[in-house]
């Protein structure tokens, strides 16, 4: 039928697919539903007709979703993807809040919130793309979902072809390998690669020694070595990540007092806020202009400020180390943002970010 569009569900739950199918069918609004039980028999059904939009589930038998995703990424880049996630902490909605670059849905989810979604996205055919999906935010997904797995990643730069690995064990990335470089070297060098193309394989050989650093402090240390490169200058891939001496070095500063006032307010005001170390206000460049609690230097607020000026328009970014959440969040209209502190121990992710939204208007209105 001209003008009808065509939905690809894959789940390996008949009853999802069923519910799903009979949900989402609308002969009146154009929107016609096939279905897969895994991804082997999604990418039959690609091969055979055309398909407009997937919504596909992670978790599946013979080939998951992110070994479909992979296909899609080098064969379908354009058709628009919908993750489904059966995970639903607190934490976990808000990474996938702070994905940005594709639309992920935890279950159980709410239908016509579904239909409305893939309405949209197959009007405008621009979020949810594949070809959308950064390595990061891919490589964000791995952990959310724990998988373990090998990744070949391979990205071409003028005519300088680039290949490497990155060992993934239950979620955490444990080892990395690229040219003469391993470990920490070699994953700072992979994660700063452009257009990459993704396969994955089941299964994780040991590694020695493995890689300790937090998977969102590399992300965010590979957009600062990028940063640098455009600009011209040398990165040292080879020495030693200290992070605890990179969140030490806070350089002197001046700042607002009456924005640090309305900072510290905003920490008593809220129970959200319980477990919150400090508050930052930071300028688009990653100068810190006003901090209350525990100040925690300009390390992490510089490279908070690469990521959203050069990750796109993100709505959010939370970074998670050993002990503390990062929570950036872009405020008023001049690329100013906040940066929370919280100890992972202590603090309550989702009720701060809904005790964020009173500070984010107060400081919007000082602003502009």
């Amino acid at each position: 039928m001209p003008g009808t569009k065509t939905v690809l569900v894959v789940d390996d739950e008949p009853s999802v697919l069923f519910a799903l199918s009979e949900g989402l069918s609308d002969r009146r609004g154009g929107v016609r539903v096939v279905t897969a039980a895994n991804g082997i028999e999604a990418v039959a059904v690609m091969e055979a007709e055309p398909v407009d939009l997937v919504l596909t589930d992670l978790r599946m038998p013979d080939m998951d979703g992110f070994e479909l995703l992979a296909f899609l990424r080098r064969n379908h880049p354009s058709v628009p993807v919908i993750l489904m996630t059966a995970l639903g902490s607190s934490e976990t909605s808000a990474r996938l809040a702070t994905a940005g670059s594709f639309e992920c849905l935890a279950k159980p989810f709410h239908l016509p919130d579904l239909k409305r979604k893939i309405a949209e996205m197959l009007a405008q055919r621009v979020k949810g793309r594949v070809e959308n999906i950064s390595l990061a935010s891919f490589l964000q997904l791995l952990e959310m979902e724990r998988k373990t797995c090998t990744l070949s990643v391979r990205s071409r730069d003028h005519e300088v072809v680039h290949e490497g690995k990155l060992f993934f064990r239950a979620g955490r990335l444990v080892g990395a390998a690229t040219g003469d470089l391993e470990g920490k070297a070699a994953a700072l060098e992979i994660v700063t690669w452009d257009h990459a193309d993704i396969e994955i394989a089941d299964g994780c050989p040991p590694v020695d020694p493995e890689i300790e650093v937090a998977l969102s402090f590399l992300l965010m240390e590979g957009m600062r070595l990028k940063d640098e490169r455009e600009r011209g200058k040398e990165s040292d891939l080879t020495g030693e990540l200290d992070i605890d001496a990179a969140l030490a070095e806070a350089p002197a500063r001046p700042q607002s007092e009456e924005l640090g006032r309305l900072l510290s307010e905003g920490m008593r005001g809220g129970k959200g806020m319980k477990g919150v170390d400090a508050i930052l206000l930071v300028e688009p460049d990653g100068t810190v202009a006003a901090v209350a609690g525990e100040d925690p230097g300009d390390a992490m607020a510089a490279a908070a400020a690469r990521f959203l000026r050069e990750g796109g328009p993100l709505q959010e970014v939370l970074a998670t180390t050993s002990d503390r959440y990062w929570l950036a969040r872009p405020v008023g209209t001049d690329g100013h943002f906040l940066l929370l502190v919280l100890d992972r121990h202590r603090a309550n992710l989702a009720r701060t970010q809904l005790d964020l939204v009173a500070i984010e208007r107060m400081l919007g209105e000082r602003l502009g």
